[in-house]
């Protein structure tokens, strides 16, 4: 079967948190649960090269979040996808669950580092066009479904406490854009715990901000 429009399962990390920050009601959806300050600021991308606290790290944060003028109450978020797509759908074979071991010890990395919350997303997207969901091909999907639950719960075994994890549901049904979302689900499994930020962290935390990036979404998002 041939369609017009690129697959939900190729959208990268980066572009899927650009677009959903974005978007007021996606940012909102995602972002605006109980705990995190009102009316923040964030960043995206951020790297852990120069952080406080020990030896240089790599990697990054996907999104820094902070209460505006509160930059002791920042929040960082690692983010990571799991992917369904045409191919897989009909192997029903999700891609990517091996990648989720990478992602509980990114967001483990973001504790030690001493953030005051610290969150992980996953992202389950899935090109569902040659499924009929209102029909008996609810059983097709709901058996990956089945198996991407599974390999997120195997894998955050060793997840530190202290991370909230935030499971997102992005269905793409019908031949139309790929950020259209057709269907979304969300499930927040746990709420992070908060913790004291060092003074030499939020002094980092408050540096990046007033850096100023080009073509870098960092802005308050009030609107």
């Amino acid at each position: 079967m041939m369609f017009e429009h690129d697959s939900i399962a190729d959208i990268h990390e980066d572009k899927l948190v650009e677009y959903l920050l974005a978007v007021r009601y996606w940012r909102q959806w995602m972002f605006g649960h109980f705990g995190i300050p009102e009316g923040p600021i964030y960043r995206e991308r951020v790297p852990l090269d120069t952080a406080p606290g020990g030896l240089p790290r790599k990697g990054d944060i996907d999104v820094l979040l902070s209460g505006r003028g509160k930059f002791e109450e920042s929040v960082a978020y690692q983010v990571k996808r799991v992917k369904v797509s045409l191919a897989q759908l009909r192997a029903k074979t999700p891609g990517k669950l091996q990648d989720l071991k990478e992602a509980v010890r990114q967001a483990n990395l973001l504790v030690d580092v001493g953030f005051w919350k610290v969150y992980l997303y996953i992202f389950a997207l899935i090109d569902a066009r040659e499924l009929d969901l209102r029909a008996d091909d609810r059983l097709h999907f709901n058996e990956i479904k089945y198996k991407i639950s599974l390999a997120i719960g195997n894998s955050i075994a060793d997840l530190n406490i202290r991370v909230g994890l935030f499971e997102v549901e992005l269905v793409q049904t019908t031949d139309s854009a790929p950020t259209t979302f057709d269907r979304a689900g969300g499930h927040l499994r746990r709420q992070a715990s908060a913790a004291p930020q060092s003074y030499e962290l939020t002094e980092w935390v408050s540096e990046v901000f007033s850096q100023e990036r080009p073509n870098e979404l960092s802005r308050v998002l009030l609107e």
